[in-house]
C-alpha cells in the first residue's frame, strides 16, 4: 500500500468517526427533545425550529435514515481500520483481532457513548444546529428508507402488530406530571396545583355531581305574592329564582331579581307570571365543560336539571361550575 493511500485511509477513518458521532447525536437529540420546548421555539420563530418539527413528525423516517447511515459508516470504519492494521501488522490473526478490538472501542467511545451523552445534555441546541443537514440526508435516502419501512410494515402486519396512531404532542398524563413536579420544585403553590388538577377533572365531571339537588332548591310557586318573593330574594341573596306551577317537576320559568325590583320600585300592580323568563333545561349527564360553553354562548347563568323521566332533579349555576375550579365562592356572582 502506498503511503499516500494510507494517509487517505487514516483521514477517511476519522471523518467516518465524525459521521458516526453525528448520527449518534442526531438520534438522541431529536428523540429526547422536549415537545413543549419545541412548541415554544416554533412560536418564537426560532431558526430551524420548523425543520426540527418536520423531522420529528416523521420519526420513523428519521430513525430508519440514521440506522441505514450509521450502519454504512460503521461497516466502512471497520473495513478501513482492518486494512490499516493489516498494513502495519500483516495479514494474520493478531492484526484482525487487534483491529476488531481497537475499532470497536473507537466506535463505542467516539462514535456512540460520548456524542450521545453530549446530545442528552444539549438536545435543543444540537437539534437546531443539525436540522438542515439531517433533513438533506433524509431526502437523499428517501427511496431506500421507503423500501425498508415498507418491508418493516409487512413484517409487522404478518405478526399482527398494526401501526398505532402517533401520540399527540403532549398528553394529559405528561401535563399532570409536570404540575406535580412544579409543586415539588416550588414553582407552583399547593393552591395553584390543586386548581390546575381540578381543570382536568372539570372536563370529565357531569353536572349531577355539582348540582344543587331538588330538595335544596330555592324556588317559588307561581301564585306566590310579590311581597313574599321580595322577602325571599332579600333574605337569600339570590339573583335568579325558579318558578314552578303546582310542583317542582313543572318549572315554568325564572324570576330575575333586578326585573322584580325595578317593577316593585315603580309601585305598579303586577303578578309573577308577567316577569317570567324562560328557563334553560339540561340533562343530568351533561358534562360541566359542555355546560360552561353553553352558558357562555347563550349568556345564561342557571340551568334546571332533569332526569330520564323529565322530572326536576336539581339546578346548577355558573357559580357552581366555577367553584369546581377555584373553590368556594362567597355570594352570588351571577
Amino acid at each position: 500500500m502506498k503511503p499516500e493511500l494510507l494517509l487517505v485511509m487514516i483521514i477517511a477513518l476519522f471523518v467516518l468517526l465524525l459521521f458516526s458521532a453525528f448520527f449518534a447525536m442526531a438520534e438522541v437529540a431529536f428523540v429526547s427533545l422536549n415537545k413543549l420546548r419545541l412548541r415554544y421555539l416554533l412560536n418564537q420563530k426560532k431558526k430551524n425550529a420548523h425543520i426540527v418539527q418536520r423531522i420529528i413528525n416523521r420519526m420513523d423516517g428519521l430513525i430508519t435514515t440514521i440506522l441505514i447511515s450509521n450502519n454504512f459508516v460503521n461497516i466502512a470504519i471497520s473495513s478501513i481500520g482492518t486494512a490499516i492494521f493489516i498494513y502495519f501488522l500483516g495479514n494474520n490473526f493478531i492484526a484482525i483481532v487487534s483491529a476488531t478490538v481497537l475499532i470497536t472501542l473507537l466506535v463505542l467511545i467516539l462514535g456512540e457513548i460520548t456524542p450521545k451523552i453530549f446530545a442528552v445534555k444539549h438536545a435543543e441546541r444540537i437539534a437546531l444546529n443539525i436540522a438542515w443537514p439531517m433533513e438533506l440526508i433524509i431526502k437523499l435516502l428517501a427511496l431506500p428508507v421507503k423500501i425498508f419501512l415498507g418491508i418493516s410494515e409487512v413484517i409487522l402486519k404478518f405478526f399482527g402488530m398494526e401501526q398505532t396512531k402517533r401520540s399527540p404532542l403532549i398528553t394529559e398524563e405528561e401535563i399532570r406530571l409536570m404540575i406535580e413536579l412544579g409543586k415539588e420544585e416550588g414553582v407552583l403553590t399547593d393552591t395553584e396545583r390543586k386548581m390546575l388538577q381540578k381543570i382536568f377533572e372539570f372536563g370529565d365531571t357531569q353536572v349531577y355531581a355539582v348540582m344543587i339537588p331538588v330538595e335544596k332548591m330555592v324556588a317559588v310557586d307561581i301564585n306566590t305574592t310579590p311581597e313574599k318573593l321580595i322577602d325571599l330574594i332579600v333574605e337569600g341573596g339570590h339573583s335568579r329564582i325558579p318558578v314552578y306551577r303546582d310542583n317542582l317537576n313543572n318549572i315554568c320559568g325564572l324570576i330575575y331579581a333586578r326585573h322584580l325590583l325595578a317593577v316593585w320600585r315603580e309601585k305598579q300592580p303586577f303578578i309573577i307570571e308577567d316577569l317570567l323568563r324562560p328557563a334553560y333545561f339540561i340533562d343530568s349527564k351533561k358534562r360541566v365543560s359542555e355546560l360552561l360553553r353553553e352558558f357562555q354562548k347563550l349568556r345564561v347563568y342557571i340551568a334546571i336539571i332533569t332526569g330520564e323521566d323529565k322530572n326536576t332533579v336539581g339546578l346548577v349555576t355558573l357559580e357552581d361550575l366555577l367553584e369546581e375550579i377555584v373553590g368556594e365562592i362567597e355570594g352570588d356572582i351571577s
